[in-house]
């Protein structure tokens, strides 16, 4: 099958090689611009638990000491990875669902105990913060990066759009939507898509792009992108 992924090459080398590995025709291009935002140290004594959405965060950490005492969360296998890398030790891993990362938590942790700091991007899908605060939990939450629109587009992927090369495209946000529908209007290629399926993170994700020809619309959670072309 032929695939496109629209995430950062950062976060996404786990998942691409994985397909590869499964005899797919993958393709990579990066929607989004990843740039840090910079950010006072983080003093990590001050914390029993670090979480983390997506390994862009754990990347742009500017200062990693004192961590070997944290409980590591990690939302996937992609992110978990890079988090070992990093130095990160008790690492904790949900299948790349927002959903059974909180509800690990939740089950596994006393409230009254834990300290966390949620590292993330400026741009998110779900409010973690505010559910975590609700629960009962003591959290901080720190901005260590942003995105912006990927200008410089892939000639020859708008040829192979055109041309109905791709059988299925995954978008991970409702900014990539937004950015994948000006790339296609631009380059007029809403005709061309009659052929390919539009995979999802969110029904609002898919509500941007619902109205060009897509062969199918489907929505996926993070870690079941292999599931979700059955």
């Amino acid at each position: 099958m032929r695939i496109l992924f629209t995430k950062s090459q950062n976060s996404s080398e786990v998942l691409v090689n994985k397909f590869i590995s499964k005899g797919h025709n993958v393709t990579n291009f990066s929607i989004l611009n990843v740039k840090p935002i910079i950010t006072p140290d983080i003093n990590f004594k001050d914390f029993t638990s670090i979480i983390f959405t997506s390994s862009n965060a754990i990347n742009h950490l500017a200062n990693i000491e004192n961590i070997g005492h944290l409980k590591c969360f990690c939302v996937g296998e992609q992110t978990a990875a890079v988090a070992k890398k990093k130095g990160f030790l008790n690492i904790h891993v949900a299948s790349g669902n927002y959903f059974e990362l909180k509800d690990l938590i939740f089950k596994t942790l006393d409230k009254s105990k834990e300290k966390f700091i949620y590292v993330r991007g400026e741009f998110v899908s779900n409010n973690l913060e505010n559910d975590f605060k609700e629960g009962g939990f003591l959290i901080k939450s720190l901005i260590n990066y942003t995105t912006e629109p990927n200008l410089n587009t892939d000639l020859k992927l708008i040829e192979d759009l055109k041309s109905k090369l791709i059988d299925v495209i995954f978008v991970y946000s409702k900014r990539a939507a937004d950015q994948l529908l000006k790339i296609i209007l631009n380059h007029k290629i809403e005709n061309n898509l009659d052929n390919c399926t539009l995979n999802c993170i969110s029904i609002n994700v898919a509500n941007t792009l619902k109205r060009l020809r897509w062969k199918k619309i489907k929505i996926f959670s993070p870690g079941d992108e292999e599931l979700s072309l059955l």
